[in-house]
Formats: C-alpha cells, structure tokens, sequence
C-alpha cells in the first residue's frame, strides 16, 4: 500500500509537489501558531509580574493603614480609659504619614464614644452598633474571629466610597473582655492611587473583585467587570481576613501585533514554495528510473498472463507464511489446485480461449479468498493458495468448497460460456509438513488423488482429518437446517440473590431437538459450530429467542435478567454491535434485563476492538459477566481496566468446596477480589445446602445450580419463579 502511494506521486509529480507544499504549509502553520502562543503567554507572564508588583503594593499599602488602627488597639489595651483629648492626640500622630484614612472612630461597648477628626462627624458620637443592622453583621464577625476585618468599598452618607476596617479590642489580664471595636474609614480611591492601581495600565485594563474580602464571589470594586471575562492574568491580595483578585486583561484577548504576524507567515510560506519546487525536481528526476526498476521487478515477481505470484515470488513469501506461523504456533492450509481437462479446452478451442479461461479463473479465485491469503499461478494450469491463520482444518475445508462452487460457474469467453471444473489437495501445517517443499509436494499428492478418484473434488493429504473434517461440515450444515426448522429451544436455569433469597436471574442454555438424535448436547455441537463459524448464526437464534422469552416474562409478571453467552467469534464481525442491538430493539427489551457472558480469553486475546464492542454494549445498558471463571487465565489486572459486572466462579471449585482446601481458598478469594473491584460473584454448580451455607458465609452474591434447580422450559420456569 505504501509502495504504491509512493509510485502514485512519482508519476504525478506536480500533485506530489503540491502535497508537499500543503504539507510543509500545515507544518509551518502549526509552528507559527505554536510561536502566536508564545508571545501571548510571554505577554500574559509579563502581566503577571507587574500585576505581582501591584499586588504587593496594595497590600502593603492596606497592611500601612491597618498597623494605625493595631497601634490604637495596643494603646487602648493599656488604657480603656481613654479620653477624647487623648485619642485625638495619638491620632493625629498616626496619621502624619499621610495615609489614607478619612476618620477612626471609638466604640467602646460597641457605642461610638470617641471620633477624630470630630469635624463633620458630630452626628456618629453615641451610635450604637447593635441599632444598625448593615453594620452589625461585620462588626459581630469581627469579634467573634477576635480578626481585623475589612469591609467595603460602601458609599457614605457624606459622599463618595470608602473601606471600613474594624478592629476588636480584649482588655484584662488574659485579654478575654471585650472592650469594644476601633472603626477606620480609608478612602479607597486615595488609596488606590497611592499604590498605582489604575483602570488601565501597561496597555491593559485593570480591575478589583472581591469586595468585603469574599475573594473570586465578590463585586467588583475597581475598574471594568468584563476584564474578569477576557482570560484575564489574576493575582490574589490578601487582607487581614478573606482577599481580593486583581486581575488583567486586553478587550478582544491576548494578540500579536501585525508586523511579528507578517513576518511569521512570509517566512512559512516561502518555505513551503522553496520545498514543493525541490520536490518536482527531484520527482521528475527520478521517475523514469524508479519507473523501470518497478517494471523490472514486477516482471521477475509475478505472471505475465494473470497477475498473480510466479512461483519465485510465492517462494519467497511461502517461506515467510511458514516462520510467522512457526514463531506464534498457529496453522494454515496450502491448497494445490489443478484445472480439469485443461489441455482438450486448448486442443478444441485454442490456447486463446485457454489463456482467457486462466485469467477470469485467476480473477474470480482472487475475489474470493481473504485480502491477506497468498494466491499464486506455479505453472500451465497449476495454482497454489495459502490460507493463513485457521483456527481448524474446518474451516480450510469451508473455503474449498466455496472455491469449488464459485469457480465451477460458466465463463463468458468472445460471446460463449464455457465450464471447467478443477482438482483441489488440502495440506496442513504443521501436522502435513513443516518445510515449503514437504508441503508442496503432500498438497500435490492430495491433488492427483482427487484427479485419480475421478476430478471436480477436494481431498486432504490426511485420510483420518478429512473424515473429522467432512463430520464438522455435516454438522455445520446440519445446524444451519435445525435453525431454519425450528429444532432448537432455550432453557432457563435460575440464579438466586443470596442477601434476599429471590430469584433475580436465569442464564439462558440451548437444547437441540435433533429429529434422528433426540437431544443433543451442547457439548457436542457447540465447539464445532464455534470453528466453522456457524456460531454466529447460532448466536444470533439465541439472543433473539432470548429477547422473546424476556418480552414473555415481562407479560407474565416475573422480573428477572436473562444471561446469554457469547463466543469469542461471534465478537469479530464490524457490525456486530449494530446487529445485536437491532436484534434487541425489535422486541423493545430494557437492555438492562440482558446480561452477556463471556469468556476471559476474550478480554485477554482479541485487542481493543472487541474492547470497544464491549463497551459500547455497556453503554447502552448491557451487563456483561465472565463464565467459567478461574480456569482461564484469572488475571486481576485485566479486571481492574475492562468492564465486567458479574464473576461467575466455575463449577469445578464449587464441586469440592467442602473438602478440598485449596478450591475453598480459590473461592474465597475470587469472592473478595470482586468485593474489592466491586464485581458481584456469581457461583454456579452449587448442589448442596452445605456448599451453599459456606458460599453465603464467604459472602458470595448468587448461586446457580441443581440444589436450586436444573435448567427449566419456560413454563416450568415460570412455575417455580411463582412458587420459590
């Protein structure tokens, strides 16, 4: 594929060139927006230095007025008796450094007794704190914190705003009496300006929030709202009690100014024409020669005639099939195939027709074989196809007859049909032959004795397989007609909560009704069905009666999940999750009455798609348990990061829980790694009152089992769900 990608823009140089000038483009494009980025953040760390500056000026301003109002505190300490004469004295002294603070005032039993500068505050002697409710509240939480507080900015009866900073004083040995509050007003504005907060600053816009100290919850105070709304820089003043957010910001956002944006995009985009004009020459230079180089190879690797692998090119490749497969223990199937009768049809019609017979023979095989099998034409009418990683000696047998029927169909050559049949030998690796030339020599004789037992048939170079094999696609075939005639049905097996003892679930277990057979075990169809691959099929027959039955149940009165199990092969088809939600919506299921089991190897084996599914399923409702569990591979690892509800611990453990220690220990310890993962356990084959009481003790959810009952048909079920 990459190869070919590559041939494609060797030929079209000038879209190569193009590509590459888009691609540089992209490229330079990202790195000009990554250098955009920079200068903003650079911009905004520049910001939040000044705005650190700032902010450690408004705080040492504030903390400059507060040390008046800590002073006062420490005077007043040592003299409650303070006079007004007194207080005005050691006011004034204070308040020759030029602070901004309007007037202190004194309130000793929270009654305003004392007030400097007196002028034009007369009104404010005598006022009691507790008669004035807007006030209150702070000077309550001042006492109660024993904290200075800072409040405001408020307006003023006199005009203007202003911050009010109260203080508490104790007084007493121990400072435990209240003595009263110390009231400061400072001018805000004033001291605004004397620490060089302004609305606008280094060309941004300034602002304050946070007013009474409620930090990020309050108003702002300061400079326009909307700074807070244009990913602003924001640092934090901290007061006494609480803080403020000063924060900065440019309206429209952070920019780059136009010349460093002129600049960055000629540079990107004289780059990207300097590459795409490199790229057409070099293309152009070497074209002709990768040209011949790729004919060259081609010639020696495949057949002139049909296109497929010569018997040099297959060579290499076989070799490769056979070490992969040797390195991961898998198995494959080399097929020998060999026209019939292919010399009269070039006696009678002529090696024309022969050669169009052998390319549309080639074509039609072609399509029908995986993308990832080998396919190749050895000589005259001799062809050999590689069938990669089978899961059994079925499924090879599966492709062969499909190949047989598809390639027998009449050929339309200049205006006539013509038919041929071919001889097709079967060799398995490894259990044929492990080396290229056994393999090849095994599927060969497989092929003559197929010509030898009279042409047009498929013969496996081992006797003993192909019976095994032509039993599996009988009973393919055979499930394939029990489905289409209705001969199988489901059982439902109880499940029981064991906190509440009420039947809250069933897993749903197949019964074929052979009309010759009687009832055939699960055991005996189920592991033939999975490797022919019939099991989807099956599958689906399953969760739909499932559906129907729960539908059934619903109607009746009796609410419990249904549990289905799920194959490991019936997970690989893409539209498997649409399929089974399509099958479940017909019936207008809840998806939470369904419960999917599968197995551990799924989880550990067949990679994030099946993951994918599986989550998807969830998603939409779908419970999912893992059967069997702990005779697989048991990890906690694979259970703590994929999505599983229920562990049912196999029967095999439940068996001898009584009396053999090391399953008891398996048990109990499965149970508490589901508590721990918060996974409800499940134990099936429980037949005993005594395996049950341990199971209860051990702190097992549910039970599954004979003691409780065998698998039931539906009206049986329904008849002991009414009468447990």
């Amino acid at each position: 594929m990459f190869r070919q990608a590559i041939q494609f823009f060797i030929q079209r140089s000038l879209t190569l060139s193009v590509c590459m000038f888009l691609i540089v483009l992209l490229i330079a494009t990202l790195f000009v927006n990554h250098e955009f980025d920079r200068i903003r953040d650079n911009h905004k760390h520049q910001a939040f230095i000044n705005l650190l500056t700032l902010g450690a000026r408004l705080e040492g301003a504030i903390n400059s007025h507060l040390v008046v109002l800590r002073g006062l505190k420490a005077e007043i300490a040592i003299n409650a008796d303070i006079t007004q004469a007194e207080f005005a004295r050691l006011v004034d002294e204070y308040l020759q450094t030029q602070l901004s603070i309007s007037h202190i005032a004194l309130a000793p039993d929270l009654i305003i007794s004392n007030v400097y500068p007196l002028e034009g505050n007369e009104s404010a002697l005598g006022l009691d704190y507790r008669d004035v409710e807007t006030q209150f509240s702070t000077v309550q939480e001042s006492i109660n914190t024993k904290q200075i507080i800072l409040t405001g900015p408020i307006p003023l009866v006199q005009g203007g705003s202003a911050l009010i900073a109260r203080v508490p004083v104790y007084i007493g040995e121990n400072r435990d009496v209240l003595w009263g509050l110390i009231s400061g007003v400072i001018d805000d504005k004033d001291l605004f300006e004397n620490a060089g907060l302004e609305e606008t600053l280094w060309g941004l816009d300034i602002a304050v929030r946070g007013k009474d100290g409620k930090g990020r919850e309050g108003e702002v105070f300061f400079g326009y709202a909307s700074t807070f709304d244009h990913d602003p820089v924001i640092v934090d003043v901290f007061l006494p009690t609480g803080r403020w957010q000063l924060a900065a910001s440019v309206k429209g956002g952070w920019y780059v100014s136009n010349q460093q944006v002129a600049y960055f995009w000629f540079v990107a985009l004289l780059v990207s024409l300097v590459t795409a004009m490199a790229t057409y020459l070099i293309v152009s230079n070497y074209r002709e020669k990768l040209v011949a180089i790729d004919t060259a190879n081609y010639r020696a690797s495949y057949d002139g005639l049909t296109g497929l692998s010569n018997r040099y090119h297959f060579t290499l490749q076989f070799k490769k099939v056979i070490n992969e497969h040797q390195r991961y223990g898998k198995i494959f199937a080399l097929f020998f195939v060999d026209l019939d009768y292919f010399k009269e049809v070039n006696d009678n019609w002529g090696h024309y027709v022969g050669d169009e017979l052998l390319k549309l023979f080639s074509q039609r095989m072609s399509r029908i074989i995986r993308s990832d099998d080998l396919v190749a034409r050895l000589a005259g009418d001799e062809f050999v196809v590689v069938l990669n990683d089978i899961e059994s000696a079925t499924q090879a047998e599966l492709l062969a007859e499909k190949l047989q029927l598809e390639l027998g169909e009449p050929y339309p050559i200049d205006g006539q049909y013509l038919s041929v049949t071919h001889s097709l030998g079967i060799a398995i690796y490894p259990q044929d032959g492990r080396s290229m030339d056994v393999l090849l020599q095994n599927a060969d004789r497989a092929m003559y004795e197929a010509k030898r037992a009279g042409k047009n048939r498929i013969y496996f170079f081992n006797d003993e397989l192909s019976q095994e094999v032509k039993r599996h696609v009988q009973v393919h075939n055979e499930i394939l007609e029990g489905i289409r005639k209705g001969e199988f049905e489901l059982y439902l097996q109880p499940i029981m909560t064991l906190t509440s003892n009420k039947i809250s679930k069933c897993e749903a277990l197949i019964r074929w009704i052979h009309p010759d057979r009687g009832i055939v075990s699960p055991i005996d169809f189920i592991p033939i069905a999975e490797q022919t691959g019939v099991i989807r099929a099956l599958g689906d027959w399953i969760l739909e009666e499932a559906c129907y039955l729960s539908d059934l149940l619903t109607v009746k009165g009796v609410d419990v999940q249904i549990a289905v199990n799920r194959s490991v092969a019936e997970f690989f088809p893409k539209d498997t999750v649409e399929r089974w939600l399509h099958i479940i919506d017909q019936y207008e299921i809840d998806h939470h009455k369904l419960v999917f089991e599968i197995t551990e190897s799924l989880l550990m084996d067949s990679g994030g798609n099946q993951l994918d599914k599986i989550n998807q399923l969830r998603d939409k409702g779908i419970a999912f348990s893992i059967d069997d569990f702990g005779t697989g591979y048991s990890a906690i690892n694979y259970l703590r990061h994929y999505p599983v509800d229920f562990l049912k611990i196999d029967r095999s453990f439940v068996t001898d829980i009584l009396d053999d220690e090391q399953d008891r220990t398996l048990v109990e310890v499965i149970i508490k790694m589901g508590q721990t993962l918060g996974i409800q356990v499940i134990a099936e084959g429980v037949e005993t009152k005594e395996q049950l009481a341990m199971l209860e003790q051990r702190g097992c959810d549910f039970i599954q089992g004979f003691y409780l009952s065998k698998p039931l048909p539906l009206d049986d079920f329904i008849a002991f769900y009414r009468s447990y």
